[in-house]
């Protein structure tokens, strides 16, 4: 997607009154942010949980301790869905070609830089990120209460990266529905259908969830940690 395919979306939607020409300005920029606070932001329920483990035939504990893990069990932030930007992502689907020019938001290695700490320090780097490229951008971070990255908004059953981070400001339910097509699609599901009360029965799912580096972040732990805490076994 194009800087002006994207504003001519927004534009379709009600929320660009500016003209469709390519350009970053502050309308397209308030246009953006706004498509992310269109939802109601509605929370899951405990029913909401147990109807998806059944789905997915596992231990709504199981899913709660990805909700726990990757977003301390809220999905929104001040009306906005928690997102996460890797600037090494950015970097690698941009062809590193922005590293030298904007090493603040590409860089090829993970870990050069801290995250930013605010969310509004994030959405200010998200939106640095779409300037330069509009589809690198959205699919470089991860949204919600999953924590998914646009990056697999194919897998989640998206047409672009855009239209995932769009749908993930709805609610915490489609980004349930997200969650369950990517553990699904993403050969997942059979480990988590394993997991127990062990911090080594998670590994495999936290390798193929957060990638290679998950022992840095001690992911494992962390969702086994929570898996018992609500009331796994």
């Amino acid at each position: 997607m194009t800087l002006d395919q994207l504003q001519q979306h927004l534009k379709d939607t009600g929320r660009y009154s500016g003209r469709v020409d390519g350009l970053w300005g502050r309308l397209t920029e308030g246009a953006i942010l706004l498509a992310l606070t269109d939802g109601p932001d509605t929370a899951l329920t405990d029913a909401n949980f147990a109807a998806a483990g059944t789905a997915l035939d596992i231990s709504p504990a199981a899913i709660k301790a990805f909700w726990k893990t990757e977003a301390n069990g809220d999905g929104f932030q001040d009306g906005l869905p928690k997102i996460l930007p890797e600037r090494h992502y950015f970097s690698k689907l941009t062809a590193r070609r922005f590293d030298k020019s904007h090493p603040r938001v590409s860089y090829p290695s993970w870990g050069t830089l801290p995250y930013p700490k605010s969310q509004d320090d994030r959405y200010d780097l998200l939106l640095a990120m779409v300037r330069l490229d509009v589809d690198a951008g959205f699919a470089s971070v991860s949204y919600g209460a999953p924590q998914i990255m646009g990056a697999h908004y194919k897998t989640c059953g998206y047409d672009s990266p855009f239209a995932f981070a769009e749908a993930m400001a709805r609610d915490e339910m489609t980004q349930l529905n997200a969650f369950m097509a990517f553990v699904k699609s993403a050969g997942i599901l059979p480990f988590l259908r394993k997991v127990d009360l062990t911090a080594a029965s998670w590994e495999p799912v936290a390798q193929r969830y957060n990638g290679t580096g998950y022992r840095l972040n001690n992911y494992h732990n962390k969702m086994a940690a929570a898996y018992k805490l609500f009331g796994g076994k």
